[in-house]
């Protein structure tokens, strides 16, 4: 079988497995900012022209101020459970976050574009969890599922963590 890459390059090389665990941490640093609110520093993991697009609502953010402004000023009360974290290829990585608030739950698939060791873009889909529609109910094979409790990958902070 031959390897979707060039020999040497991508997945398999030790120099990009390195490349991949460090964007990966990269990424769960970010998460891990926001969750406790530390802006400023999750900014500068955010190339300066860092653009997000957020395809569900057809909104984008352009700038590293204004990626982190929109999360800064969404209302408070919120946490965010990082289910699953990985490398795609060089300088891409997908992260799944739920975010609970209150009562509602949210998830989004995150895809980050890395250049030069920060965060250049994001593509983000959000979803909300709701009721299945009246038309799916009885349906053969369908079941109802318990709330997701995942409790995620650990997004503590040492006090004065240094980045990656």
């Amino acid at each position: 079988m031959v390897p979707p890459w060039p020999a040497g390059e991508g997945h398999g090389s030790a120099s990009a497995e390195m490349a991949d665990l460090a964007e990966s941490a990269l990424v769960r640093r970010f998460w891990a900012l926001y969750q406790a609110r530390r802006w400023a520093e999750a900014q500068a993991l955010l190339a300066p022209e860092a653009c997000c697009t957020w395809w569900a609502t057809r909104e984008r953010f352009i700038g590293a101020a204004a990626v982190v402004h929109v999360n800064a000023v969404y209302p408070e009360g919120w946490t965010i459970r990082l289910l699953e974290l990985r490398a795609l290829s060089a300088g891409r990585v997908h992260s799944l976050v739920r975010v609970d608030h209150g009562e509602a739950s949210f998830y989004a698939n995150s895809f980050f574009t890395l250049e030069g060791g920060r965060i250049a873009g994001l593509d983000e889909y959000w979803s909300d969890v709701q009721a299945p529609p009246s038309w799916r109910q009885g349906l053969p094979g369908r079941g109802d599922l318990p709330a997701d409790m995942r409790p995620g990958l650990d997004l503590s902070l040492a006090p004065d963590a240094a980045a990656p």
